[in-house]
């Protein structure tokens, strides 16, 4: 009796060895090609990632003024910040409005509301000055409010 339980038991816990294994694999992939596949149309650089009220907020910079844009390198608002917002589906949610603040450290603020471009809501501003800027935004959806805030750093 010992000896049939023993291959059993031996099979069934590689089985479950493989399943799990071939399972977590997949995941892993599915989750990669997710974050690869939406981030490869998104302008700037990744400055803040959040999940407020269960949507995913990804904020991303851009400095114009390292862009050959063809027009004035002396432009007022050299910078363009994106707000990309997706629900616990990971579907962009573009129906609503994100209001921008942004307060530098002498606490200079500059407000606007974003325009929807590219499945988010981008606006433009003025972070010329290095140093710490408090960007915080509220978004308005059909029926939600909520708000998000982070610092980040000019050098």
């Amino acid at each position: 009796m010992k000896i049939i339980f023993k291959p059993i038991i031996t099979i069934l816990l590689i089985s479950f060895f493989f399943i799990v294994n071939s399972f977590a694999q997949d995941t892993t992939m599915i989750s990669m090609e997710n974050q690869h596949g939406a981030e490869s149309d998104k302008i700037g650089d990744l400055i803040n990632e959040s999940v407020v009220d269960g949507y995913f907020l990804s904020t991303y910079f851009l400095d114009l003024r390292t862009q050959d844009t063809g027009g004035s390198a002396q432009n007022d608002k050299p910078h363009h910040i994106m707000v990309y917002i997706t629900d616990k589906n990971h579907t962009p949610v573009i129906k609503g409005k994100v209001g921008f603040l942004i307060k530098d450290s002498q606490g200079k603020t500059q407000k606007s509301m974003g325009m929807i471009m590219n499945d988010g809501f981008g606006t433009t501003a003025d972070m010329k000055k290095k140093g710490i800027y408090k960007i915080m935004t509220k978004t308005v959806l059909a029926d939600k409010k909520f708000m998000n805030s982070f610092d980040y750093e000019i050098r």
